[in-house]
């Protein structure tokens, strides 16, 4: 059964990409707990992320600090978090949170996710792609 995230990649639902290659993708979150939410997601559909072979996890990674460091730049953050998943939705993603002096409180930021909107999650891509 295909996931929502693979129906992404795949283009049968839209999704606002800020990267991909023949591993994975990096879409913004349609609900982010914060601006400029991120997810790292291999095209290979897996729940758990120790399953992954080598390859695909060391590459996730490698990505995932790219785009944290286009994060870093792009919303000025003190850190931006790296969170793992695959419960939610059972495909392996890896969440980046771009947290700026202002937030506090990941676990507090976490409980604030509300659905973005199709034009904001557009200009927020144009702003990280310049610092990719």
């Amino acid at each position: 059964m295909s996931t929502i995230f693979s129906k992404i990649i795949n283009r049968e639902i839209p999704g606002q990409f800020i990267y991909e290659d023949e591993v994975c993708v990096v879409l913004l979150d349609k609900f982010p707990a914060i601006t400029g939410q991120v997810l790292v997601i291999p095209k290979k559909e897996m729940d758990y992320i120790f399953d992954l072979d080598e390859e695909t996890y060391s590459h996730l990674f490698t990505v995932a600090k790219k785009v944290g460091s286009a994060l870093d730049k792009t919303y000025d953050t003190t850190r931006t978090c790296l969170v793992v998943e695959g419960f939610e939705v059972p495909h392996v993603h890896i969440k980046l949170y771009p947290m700026t002096k202002d937030d506090t409180s990941l676990d507090q930021t976490l409980k604030e996710a509300k659905e973005a909107s199709d034009e904001v999650l557009e200009l927020e891509s144009e702003k990280i792609k310049v610092h990719l």
